[in-house]
């Protein structure tokens, strides 16, 4: 009885045996077969996994760039708002100097000196009279002065010390006498010591000394000096005079009532500095 129960149970592990290995050498076939078709599931997987990562940061990228987009635009719309405003305003000051009665246009004809370009000979007039200082203007603003000589034209520019004109600086019309120091700066002297003029305040000509026409723009104030009687302004000047062209002459000043310069001009002193 020992005996056929010790023989069956070891039929039962030989069989046991016997299965295992057949279902683990199936399994091992399957898992070799079934490789692929895992490989390509895995691989769809990732290939949607990445499209969804794509998708949503073009997505991002796409509304970021919309925003950038819609800001560009506004600056651009701005840029051009104010390049058509500056386009009107020169070709209204162009054709109020070009239909002016008492505006001549010159032309730059050469240097005086090779070695110095502050001074410049200009196209002639008969009409200009001899030993005058005449107010020079580049397109809208203040550029030199000229003084025609032995029947010769010739411009002294911003840059020239020898170049002085009268001014009023801010929204006070502080007066002053310009000079100039070099091609990106002049300097306005004998400013009133109690005037209250700052950094930034805009300087134009004030049409006091029969040169220019009153409210022509020169410049901006970046420095104060105060000296012992007076003040010195440092002003950054408009005029390109590195690259003379033409310029509008101012042949003379008119006071005329109901001119719209001279209108806004209410000077307190009615003193000239006598030009030399």
């Amino acid at each position: 009885m020992k005996t056929s129960r010790l023989v069956i149970s070891i039929f039962f592990i030989v069989l046991g045996i016997l299965l295992l290995r057949k279902e683990e050498s199936f399994q091992d076939k399957f898992a070799i077969i079934s490789l692929p078709i895992k490989e390509y599931y895995l691989q769809i997987t990732n290939s949607i996994k990445d499209s969804r990562d794509k998708y949503l940061k073009q997505a991002e990228a796409i509304e970021e760039l919309k925003k950038e987009n819609i800001l560009l635009r506004k600056y651009l719309y701005q840029q051009k708002i104010t390049i058509v405003q500056l386009e009107q305003l020169t070709q209204f000051n162009e054709k109020k100097f070009n239909n002016h009665n008492n505006i001549l246009r010159v032309q730059t004809i050469s240097y005086k000196k090779l070695n110095d370009f502050s001074q410049v000979y200009l196209t002639n007039s008969s009409e200009l009279g001899e030993d005058k200082i005449y107010g020079l203007i580049q397109k809208n603003v203040v550029a030199g002065i000229a003084i025609k000589e032995n029947n010769t034209l010739k411009g002294i520019l911003l840059s020239n010390p020898i170049c002085q004109f009268s001014t009023f600086i801010g929204k006070d019309k502080t007066p002053g006498i310009a000079k100039g120091i070099d091609a990106e700066n002049i300097e306005v002297n004998f400013i009133p010591k109690w005037s209250k003029i700052n950094v930034g305040d805009k300087v134009l000509t004030s049409g006091m000394d029969n040169i220019f026409l009153p409210n022509i723009p020169v410049g901006e104030v970046t420095n104060i000096i105060t000296k012992s009687t007076y003040k010195t302004a440092i002003v950054k000047t408009y005029a390109d005079v590195l690259h003379p062209n033409f310029f509008y002459l101012v042949k003379e000043v008119l006071q005329e009532p109901n001119d719209e310069n001279s209108s806004q001009i209410e000077p307190k002193n009615n003193s000239t500095k006598e030009k030399k």
